[in-house]
């Protein structure tokens, strides 16, 4: 039996422990094999105040162009950050030229937090980020993304319902995504809720987790990827964020009672071994 391959588009942080430095050691100690497509090159995460960048966009298609060639097929698609809309829509392309027997596509549509897009972007990735999801069997935005996505308003200091949240993957889904995981909802002062909802069966289920005092770059890279790896060893996908929540937990408290440099990113290596038993 071959092993599964996962296709995963990000950009390459060499120092940081974020984007593809997550998503391969991850996923492959999971059990599949990762096949990258940078978007671009970074010496380090943006934590930090300056870095050394090379954009990958041009020589992307090439690598499309050159896997169609040889014929390769993978069990999952899974993108993450993509720095501009050029880049968007070179994921598209590579959706539909290498899509086909794909099991999962799955999209982490990052770009944005704390009620505001980030500061690189304008209003006009929003659009460009719902006609990417179109094409998505998964999506994992956070609370903000995902009430930019939906159009629905963000409101700074509200504990939004679960008919809200309810409100807001019923429209999510309605794009295209039978699948919606959307992390960091708020709840109280300690803790924050996860919710994942399925189009086909109607299922809505919540999970709430405790704040951490830690503030660091790769989490969601690091939860999508335990998402991925466990829908692909056929895990549910409430059980699956449970997988990744609670994993994701363990890291944090590691590194923030390690007193590790936040600019480094979530110590995993320790804990990877973990992953194999949770599958």
């Amino acid at each position: 039996m071959s092993t599964k391959r996962v296709l995963a588009i990000h950009d390459l942080c060499s120092f940081g422990r974020c984007s593809l430095t997550a998503a391969i050691p991850i996923i492959s100690a999971m059990g599949f094999q990762v096949c990258p497509l940078p978007t671009a090159l970074f010496s380090n995460n943006l934590t930090y105040p300056s870095f050394i960048s090379t954009d990958c966009t041009k020589t992307m298609p090439q690598f499309i162009n050159k896997w169609e060639e040889l014929n390769y097929t993978y069990s999952a698609i899974y993108s993450g950050f993509l720095g501009d809309i050029s880049q968007i829509n070179l994921v598209e392309h590579a959706i539909d030229r290498l899509g086909a027997n794909t099991e999962w596509i799955i999209v982490d549509p990052a770009m944005g937090d704390n009620g505001k897009l980030y500061p690189i972007f304008t209003p006009e990735i929003v659009p460009a980020m719902r006609k990417l999801i179109q094409k998505a069997t998964l999506i994992t935005p956070n609370y903000t993304e995902a009430t930019l996505l939906s159009d629905i308003p963000y409101k700074q200091t509200e504990i939004p319902t679960s008919k809200k949240i309810k409100e807001i993957c019923q429209k999510l889904s309605s794009l295209g995504p039978k699948k919606v995981i959307i992390t960091s909802i708020p709840d109280t002062e300690k803790h924050i809720k996860i919710v994942c909802y399925d189009h086909d069966t109607m299922l809505y289920d919540e999970y709430t987790v405790k704040r951490i005092p830690f503030s660091t770059c790769g989490t969601g890279d690091i939860f999508t990827s335990i998402i991925t790896g466990s829908l692909l060893s056929g895990m549910n996908l409430f059980p699956a964020i449970k997988t990744a929540a609670d994993f994701l937990s363990e890291v944090i408290t590691y590194t923030y009672e390690a007193k590790t440099d936040y600019r480094e990113g979530i110590q995993l290596e320790p804990h990877l071994h973990k992953l194999w038993n949770m599958k």
